[in-house]
């Protein structure tokens, strides 16, 4: 129970956390953040998320802008460091240049909130220059309605559910779900560690005690304890077959790649890393142009031998962790994760393609030459939360311009106006 919940909770934060990490990258980038165009991301991506109360710039730790501004005009000018409250968060987050999660805590509005701070450090430019601190982006969290939405609630399927250490103290902290009394009777306890150090502490524990759940004739405890050991054995074999199974299910049977299913799979925990983290990676599109006639003229036998080829020098070309995938017939796909700029991602591609020109020695003597297209795609895209199909749209134009102009091509998102 605690396992899902603690599932939950960071799958919620984590979409929530990449709101302010994707503004903060932005600014990083540009080195500020228009009024307008601040309305316009954040609205985008405030609205998407139903947990989220407010988004705000904070320049010179002093807040400047805030989405929705309705409810919120008082912010406006208020100043961190100077602010007893925030204060802490806010130099603790600076220091260690990471996002710092604070609370939960009573809201003015009402209610409970989580209290992000991400601060932005503006890129270095030039051979000499040195990064320099902007400000803060602020984000506040709905905690009633998050944990409610994770299960973080007490009396829970016969359960009491408490969690504890708010502002990140752990154990240390004072509840704030459920009673102290839970975490004084045993109960099971899992640690929740939290952006910028520091962590919260769930416990569970039956409504009418161990006691009662654990008494159980001496005869029943035998039969469980044997059935534990043939369901074990059972569980074994079956996890052995069932991994055999998913090994083929999820690669391609002629190349050995990643098939569809495993790219797709990939891709998502790709886009989800990249928007967490802020890490630029890249998604590739590549369509080999002269392979028809390689199957017209010496039989499907030898096409499929030149795209075995094509598989061991596209895995040749790519960096551990990076993966290649067959989509189907002669269009592969890769995914290049932690990119440092544009142009590595398109001097990798740039060189797969080059590897390609080569000729294949077929087994039976012939030499084959064939040529591909790419297209490439950058994620995340820093004016809002794109989907996977927007996503694969950027990249397979890219290709199309690929097949017409030549070269690697390179799919940008489309600026907010």
């Amino acid at each position: 129970m605690l396992l899902r919940i603690r599932e939950r909770l960071d799958q919620e934060l984590q979409s929530a956390l990449a709101i302010p990490e994707t503004l903060s990258a932005f600014i990083a980038a540009q080195g500020k953040l228009d009024h307008k165009v601040f309305n316009a991301v954040a609205a985008k991506l405030v609205n998407a998320n139903k947990h989220i109360r407010n988004v705000a710039l904070a320049p010179d730790n002093i807040i400047k802008n805030i989405y929705p501004i309705a409810g919120n005009e008082l912010a406006i000018g208020l100043k961190y460091l100077e602010n007893p409250v925030q204060s802490a968060a806010v130099k603790r987050a600076i220091t260690t240049r990471r996002t710092v999660v604070a609370g939960p805590i009573e809201l003015v509005q009402g209610g409970l909130g989580l209290v992000s701070r991400t601060p932005v450090f503006r890129n270095a430019r030039g051979p000499n220059a040195v990064t320099s601190y902007w400000g803060i982006v602020s984000l506040t969290v709905n905690a009633d309605s998050l944990f409610v939405a994770v299960g973080l609630q007490q009396n829970l399927e016969g359960f009491s559910i408490a969690a504890r250490g708010a502002d990140a103290t752990g154990k240390h902290g004072p509840a704030f779900v459920g009673t102290e009394q839970v975490f004084n009777t045993a109960p099971l306890v899992l640690d929740y560690p939290l952006p910028g150090g520091g962590s919260w502490q769930l416990a569970t524990m039956p409504k009418v005690g161990w006691d009662t759940v654990g008494r159980a004739p001496w005869m029943l405890s035998a039969v469980a304890y044997v059935l534990s050991i043939v369901v074990g054995y059972l569980a074994y074999r079956l996890i052995l077959s069932k991994r055999r199974i998913l090994a083929l299910a999820m690669h391609d049977r002629l190349t050995g790649l990643a098939n569809r299913r495993l790219f797709d799979d990939r891709l998502s925990q790709a886009i989800k890393s990249a928007r967490r983290y802020q890490r630029l990676s890249a998604l590739v599109l590549l369509d080999l142009d002269d392979f028809k006639p390689v199957n017209d003229t010496y039989g499907h036998s030898c096409g499929d031998e030149v795209l075995i080829r094509v598989a061991q020098r596209l895995l040749h070309q790519v960096r551990e962790g990076d993966t290649v995938s067959r989509l189907g017939g002669d269009e592969f796909a890769l995914i290049l994760q932690d990119i440092t700029h544009e142009a590595q991602a398109l001097t990798i591609i740039e060189q797969a393609v080059a590897a390609l020109t080569d000729p294949i020695l077929l087994d039976n003597g012939e030499e084959v030459s064939i040529n591909s297209s790419a297209g490439v795609a950058l994620f995340p895209c820093l004016y809002k939360l794109e989907s996977t199909a927007s996503l694969f749209d950027r990249a397979d134009g890219a290709l199309y311009q690929s097949k017409s102009e030549g070269g690697v091509r390179l799919g940008r998102a489309e600026t907010p106006h």
